[in-house]
């Protein structure tokens, strides 16, 4: 048998519905749902053994609130009007960038710096400078011993003030490199230097960026990122970069940086950029980080 309904307002076929009443409707729809939802849950009983049952693969609330924040904020610069991009020019070279803006976006460069480390590969470890370092918090200093001569320890991290650092697992998520707990940190790092160096990135030579004995070691025993949360360690996983300019320097060393580089609109969504040095020079690739902003 059919259950009879009460209408919220009594109204005769050829009323007029008035916007009191309308409003009104609202408001016991509003009333009724709440009514019906707490006499539903007041009808449930907790259930045995279900102690975790506001916990989500053993997560409360507050930290998917976490994650979903987290993962927004890393998605934003990709869905406004923001690129970074690393490119590698020759001593008069000039690259035409499509970046699709519609409009000319603000450009700044900054020369990505090189700097010295301590590079690690199959647990063979050389002094090296480069432009990109992936490495362990706990390295902010790495000692090496040459074959012949004086043992040195470089520093990675300063012990005090701002450190030149990126989190790892926030490029992965920047570049869109997927992974799971089973995901081992080898196949990771090969995933993430695919991503970064895929178009319209440049790609860099080899020796321009490597990983530290840490990351070495890792991956020779294959850490899954299971195994690298459980030990705290994938929080700690750096890439190390040191991008800088000068404005309008005239005086002694250090030299302007980036030097002889020039920005130019083709149109609202193609810009080129060139390094504006004789190709007679000889001179090392410029290898720099580009800020477009609309």
């Amino acid at each position: 048998m059919p259950t009879e309904i009460t209408p919220y307002i009594n109204r005769n076929p050829g009323d007029l519905v008035t916007a009191e009443d309308w409003n009104e409707v609202q408001k016991k729809i509003k009333e009724d749902i709440a009514k019906q939802v707490k006499d539903a849950i007041e009808k449930i009983g907790k259930v045995p053994n279900a102690g975790n049952a506001d916990r989500l693969e053993n997560k409360t609330a507050d930290d998917l609130s976490d994650e979903i924040l987290e993962k927004a904020r890393q998605e934003l610069p990709t869905r406004t009007g923001y690129r970074k991009l690393f490119k590698r020019l020759k001593a008069g070279e000039e690259k035409v960038i499509k970046h699709d803006l519609e409009a000319c976006p603000l450009v700044d460069v900054y020369q990505l710096g090189l700097f010295k480390v301590v590079c690690s590969e199959d647990d063979e470890k050389h002094l090296a400078e480069v432009n990109l370092f992936l490495y362990h918090t706990s390295e902010h200093r790495i000692r090496f011993t040459p074959p012949v001569g004086t043992a040195e320890s470089v520093e990675i991290e300063p012990t005090d003030g701002p450190k030149y650092r990126i989190a790892f697992k926030d490029l992965l998520a920047l570049y869109k490199v997927e992974y799971t707990d089973t995901s081992s940190l080898g196949d990771l790092e090969t995933e993430f230097w695919k991503a970064f160096f895929a178009a319209p990135n440049d790609p860099f030579d080899d020796d321009q960026y490597c990983h530290s004995p840490w990351f070495d070691r890792c991956c020779g025993e294959k850490r899954t990122v299971k195994d690298l949360n459980q030990k705290g360690d994938w929080n700690d996983i750096w890439l190390k970069m040191t991008p800088g300019k000068t404005n309008n320097y005239s005086g002694a060393p250090p030299p302007v940086a980036p030097a002889n580089i020039q920005v130019v609109h083709f149109d609202l969504n193609t810009l080129g950029i060139k390094d504006l040095r004789s190709p007679a020079a000889n001179a090392a690739d410029a290898k720099l980080m580009m800020l477009l902003k609309v």
